[in-house]
């Protein structure tokens, strides 16, 4: 989910109007036999422990947003953390940490 940003070490969503939000919302509510797995990611700062609730405290935010700010059912968003695991950049670099701070959804199978 591109524009979702996270401040390092912390798991507050800043703006749960961004784009990728209203954008996933609006596939979820016009496919209600569709559900998603958000997975939060961490920078590698840190234990690993301490990481991985962090990511998972990331994709709650995440899935509250959108049921609170998009109306969407709870049922529909599940929540995973797995911190650091997942780089997607270099933590060698602010930049690079700053992509590793992220959210991800994941099309679940359907049944």
């Amino acid at each position: 989910l591109e524009g979702l940003a996270f401040e390092s070490g912390k798991a507050a969503l800043t703006d749960a109007d961004a784009p990728a939000l209203a954008d996933l919302a609006a596939w979820l509510k016009a496919h209600p036999d569709r559900s998603v797995t958000l997975v939060g990611h961490t920078d590698a700062s840190g234990s690993l422990a301490a990481n991985v609730t962090l990511s998972r405290q990331r994709a709650a935010a995440v899935r509250q947003a959108l049921i609170d700010h998009y109306g969407l059912p709870a049922k529909q968003i599940a929540a995973e953390g797995v911190g650091p695991l997942a780089p997607r950049a270099s933590n060698d670099t602010e930049e690079g940490r700053s992509q590793n701070r992220r959210v991800e959804a994941v099309l679940a199978p359907t049944q």
